[in-house]
């Protein structure tokens, strides 16, 4: 998710005007859910906002509802990532919200808050999803949001390459990744052991894990930064070792990383599911041998980071009862394997996992496996702010030889200039 533009934050700050709202995360009282009637069919129009490609196709899986559902049509908005931040807080300030939409994870603290997103009622079974998908879309102890997909981050790995270095299985720990690396350059034949984001974009998908398999967070119990623990300087220690031991690429331009896995140059890299029909694209017949994808290598723990989307229904909805009928019925375990046969999004319903189109293929399920260890960006509505800091403090660690303890210094000192907007 990019940053909220001024226009965009200025919109949601007449928002929260307007609705009264200014809940301090984890202080309010959750709040009530009104029921959804199950004994009558779904009907009328239910307006949907949707993204990206998932706006593009939902369409297209929409028809089955409608066909099971005569009553009902459902009419769906296409709308750009680039636009979609501020055409909803400019909806929500004017009151002119869709029934129904799609939102990014990041999104939902803020977007919470403003009080126009409707509790989601006991119709759907919370129990069905991965834990960490709920993270997200609960603020302020109440569930605003329905998980409609996920991703996550796993090791992409070239086999090939490995095998020659005398590695027979994807490194499980840091100090194996680290040794996997170092064998791919030495024995592999690999110019680049590891691809790591030399700060900026990416960089936080990689530190916060970090943090995260020792234990650590950058967000207290009592809702203050931590960024400046012993778990945050050994994180950024460990990014930093990368590049001073010359196993990572210090400069790149897009699409190198892609390339260079492909070509061979590159061994291993952390990154998400759309990338599995890439490599296969890239590479060709024959290629789908050579390389493998694995659960993250850890510390304590093997935890990565979960994004994803969520869909949202919105009080001012004038079909309420069938936009949440609707979003019940897109979480049923066969409905995502429908979906993730359209549009390749994994999965948020742990079920649907069991599918053979996802259980039986081994660059797919990985992930599932993945997402059992996974954990969400702190629910603060400025989080899209603090990612920035990250990458541009991760950049200075990086490029500039900053050192991790004065790096992590600087991310507490920005970290707590930014706020979490509570």
């Amino acid at each position: 998710m990019r940053l909220a533009t001024k226009a965009g934050l200025g919109l949601l700050a007449a928002a929260l005007v307007l609705t009264g709202c200014g809940r301090s995360t984890g202080t309010a009282a959750p709040e009530q859910a009104k029921e959804v009637a199950t004994d009558t069919p779904a009907t009328g129009t239910v307006k949907v906002w949707a993204m990206g490609g998932e706006g593009e196709k939902l369409p297209q899986l929409a028809k089955e509802y409608e066909a099971a559902n005569p009553g009902v049509r459902i009419e769906v908005t296409a709308i750009p990532w680039g636009q979609a931040h501020d055409k909803l807080a400019g909806a929500i300030a004017a009151k002119t919200t869709p029934d129904l939409s799609m939102m990014g994870t990041t999104w939902m603290p803020e977007f919470g808050r403003t009080g126009a997103l409707d509790p989601v009622p006991s119709l759907i079974d919370t129990t069905k999803f991965f834990p960490a998908a709920l993270e997200p879309p609960t603020v302020d102890k109440t569930l605003y949001g329905v998980p409609w997909y996920v991703d996550t981050r796993v090791l992409f790995y070239r086999k090939d390459i490995l095998d020659k270095a005398g590695i027979k299985q994807a490194p499980r720990t840091w100090a194996e990744l680290t040794a996997a690396a170092k064998a791919a350059q030495d024995k592999g034949g690999a110019k680049y052991g590891m691809y790591l984001p030399p700060g900026k974009g990416g960089a936080a998908d990689v530190y916060l894990p970090w943090i995260w398999q020792q234990g650590g967070d950058i967000l207290g119990a009592d809702g203050t930064f931590t960024f400046d623990t012993p778990e945050s300087v050994k994180a950024l220690s460990y990014y930093q070792s990368f590049f001073t031991g010359k196993l990572a690429p210090m400069a790149t331009q897009p699409g190198d990383a892609e390339r260079w896995f492909v070509d061979g140059s590159l061994a291993m890299q952390i990154t998400g599911p759309w990338m599995v029909s890439k490599f296969l694209e890239l590479g060709g017949p024959g290629f789908a041998d050579k390389f493998a994808v694995a659960p993250v290598p850890g510390d304590k723990t093997r935890t990565s980071f979960v994004g994803g989307a969520d869909l949202v229904v919105f009080k001012d909805s004038p079909n309420r009862d069938a936009a949440w009928k609707f979003v019940n019925w897109l979480s049923d375990p066969a409905v995502q394997v429908k979906w993730y046969g359209l549009q390749k999004d994994l999965p948020s319903v742990q079920a649907a996992w069991q599918a053979p189109a996802l259980r039986d293929n081994d660059k797919v399920a990985p992930f599932g496996e993945q997402l059992k260890d996974a954990k969400a960006t702190p629910p603060i509505g400025t989080f899209q702010q603090i990612q920035k800091l990250i990458e541009d403090q991760s950049e200075k660690l990086i490029v500039g030889g900053v050192s991790p303890e004065d790096t992590a210094k600087a991310l507490q000192q920005g970290a707590e200039r930014i706020g979490t907007g509570a």
